[in-house]
């Protein structure tokens, strides 16, 4: 027996006749008649009361319904798991630790690999947890996790830069620390990160006489284009900012301001993740490219 059979068994039983149970399976009436008298010489038994209108189960067709319902039920269960089992390779969970290596990532690795589905979110110091946890599949963090079932790549090179309008005296400046800067109030994005977190931490222990100014995205970057408030940015960040005409980029030469991202991930993992360390390793080679012909 197979399962065509069961289903046009149970389909039969359910309808009460052979030309209902035809119509509702778009299949003639004596195709399945066969079908039917197959399944009853293989069980060898009858399983219908047949009159010439009507198909009633008998109490052996009652108590083989009951285990063909189990047996569809189950085949049911085993397609599902089996699907939600081939959809794995093609689901990816990466937490970050900032912002624009998020945002500059996503949208290039979708592209990349349309048939993926990506999610993704800040994942702040918890990284390695959330990995041993495995609520997500990749890390990416700004230093090496170092643990015996983590394996870690470089990834991108980060640079960040002061926002300056143009009428700093420090705009001839190749670079600039930010515990140099002169007292003014800082612009900064509500959303954290990293960075964001990094350098805030910079400015409250070792220049409390800058003041934060936090605002949401929008209203952030309407201040950079109509103020002289400083603020920062990043290389990975660049092309999402528009700071205007007026603003000067000036790197920061803080050592923190400089880092190369890595990619971390259980070794156990290696096969799933196996397409993201792919692409990021061209992506990684493309911006050394890039960076070389500057």
């Amino acid at each position: 027996m197979d399962l065509t059979q069961l289903e046009y068994f149970k389909t039969v039983a359910e309808a009460g006749s052979m030309t209902r149970a035809a119509e509702i399976l778009h299949t003639s009436q004596p195709s399945l008649s066969v079908m039917v008298k197959r399944l009853e010489k293989e069980l060898d038994t009858t399983l219908f009361d047949r009159t010439p209108n009507r198909a009633r189960l008998n109490r052996a067709g009652e108590i083989a319904l009951a285990h063909i319902n189990n047996i569809l039920r189950e085949a049911e269960e085993m397609k599902n798991d089996l699907s939600r089992y081939a959809q794995q390779d093609k689901m990816l969970s990466i937490a970050f630790c900032d912002h624009d290596v998020q945002w500059y990532s996503i949208p290039r690795f979708s592209f990349a690999y349309p048939d993926m589905q990506v999610s993704s979110r800040l994942c702040g110091e918890n990284a390695l947890r959330l990995l041993l946890e495995r609520e997500f599949d990749v890390a990416v963090v700004p230093e090496e996790i170092k643990h015996s079932d983590v394996l870690c790549m470089p990834f991108l090179f980060d640079q960040v830069y002061l926002s300056a309008s143009s009428c700093g005296s420090y705009l001839e400046q190749d670079s600039i620390s930010l515990r140099e800067l002169p007292a003014q109030p800082m612009l900064f994005p509500t959303f954290g990160g990293y960075l964001v977190e990094t350098i805030e931490r910079i400015i409250k222990e070792e220049r409390p006489d800058i003041a934060i100014v936090r605002n949401d995205f929008p209203v952030m970057q309407h201040l950079v284009r109509t103020t002289d408030f400083l603020t920062t940015l990043s290389t990975l960040s660049m092309e999402l900012r528009n700071d205007g005409e007026n603003r000067h980029f000036i790197p920061l030469s803080d050592p923190e301001m400089s880092l190369t991202y890595q990619i971390a991930y259980l070794k156990e993992n290696r096969g799933k993740v196996s397409r993201f360390l792919e692409w990021a390793k061209k992506c990684a080679e493309e911006q050394r490219h890039e960076n070389a012909e500057k």
